[in-house]
């Protein structure tokens, strides 16, 4: 049986993945592919990713959230925004369309078994990414 994981370590489990993906955007000059990135969460989840240690640590990083959250309005519908994996769907395609599955084992690898789970059953992903996070389920 699955241990059950408390909800402030799954956060942190996604706040690790997100803020990598943000980071491999940046690093890679995609600056308004991270912006829409975090134009489709919550404000929360928004102000929570600020305020972990990874992103503050990464200037870049955190200059794009506070511009973003200065910015933001909620265009995106509340249920959307609260699914803090769905935005991370077309990043991780994108990259291995274009062979950065290093990339997207960076991300992924920041997720617990649950939540990869979850991320592997979204629609849209495409297979090979599925697959890749098959590799980091327990």
């Amino acid at each position: 049986m699955a241990m059950e994981i408390p909800g402030e370590l799954r956060d942190n489990g996604r706040l690790a993945a997100f803020s990598q993906a943000l980071r491999q955007l940046i690093d890679a000059h995609q600056e308004r592919a991270a912006e829409r990135l975090i134009g489709q969460c919550s404000r929360a989840f928004s102000r929570r990713l600020l305020e972990y240690p990874v992103v503050a640590w990464h200037a870049r990083s955190s200059y794009v959230v506070r511009n973003r959250l200065r910015r933001k309005i909620d265009a995106v519908p509340e249920a959307l925004a609260a699914d803090t994996l769905l935005p991370l769907v077309p990043v991780l395609n994108v990259w291995c369309q274009e062979g950065r599955r290093s990339a997207v084992r960076g991300v992924v690898r920041e997720m617990d078994s649950r939540d990869l789970h979850e991320l592997s059953s979204k629609p849209g992903l495409d297979p090979e990414v599925a697959t890749m996070i098959r590799e980091f389920i327990d």
